[in-house]
């Protein structure tokens, strides 16, 4: 079966999406663990992933829209349209959740991580929060990917 243009897109950015941030989140998680948080360090790699990301789904589309001819500039037909919609909703549901999950278990988590790594500075609670927080947005832009892929491959 071949794939419409936005499908590809969408692998495209799931893929992407999936390396980039889980090299950052486990070179993160692996320097709090390790107790070698060097803020500085950690500051210059969300800039680079956020670097790495913007320019790798910028090369990605062009390289899919010259690929892909005609079809990389049409409108979205209805059944795209309600592809997307699902998929937004889905995202938006997971990160709802996971939003609500850390006020609830905030604390929790944060004792976790304390004892993850002896004598943290006392600013890493709103570090880890921080990257909690945007972990819940990589997870909520998964669900939508996931979402609508899931869709384009039934509805084919």
């Amino acid at each position: 079966m071949r794939m419409a243009f936005r499908e590809k897109m969408l692998w495209a950015s799931l893929a992407s999406t999936l390396v980039i941030w889980g090299w950052y989140f486990a070179g993160f998680a692996g320097a709090v663990r390790a107790s070698r948080y060097d803020q500085a360090a950690e500051t210059g790699n969300f800039i680079t992933a956020i670097f790495l990301i913007v320019v790798v789904q910028i090369v990605m589309a062009i390289v899919l829209a010259l690929t892909s001819g005609r079809e990389a500039n049409a409108p979205a037909d209805d059944r795209e349209k309600q592809i997307a919609l699902l998929g937004y909703r889905s995202a938006y549901i997971a990160l709802m959740l996971i939003v609500v999950m850390l006020m609830i278990t905030g604390p929790i988590l944060l004792r976790i991580a304390y004892d993850w790594s002896p004598a943290p500075p006392p600013a890493m609670a709103p570090v880890l929060m921080g990257n909690a927080l945007l972990a819940a947005l990589v997870v909520a832009e998964v669900a939508n990917a996931v979402t609508q892929l899931i869709r384009f491959r039934r509805e084919g």
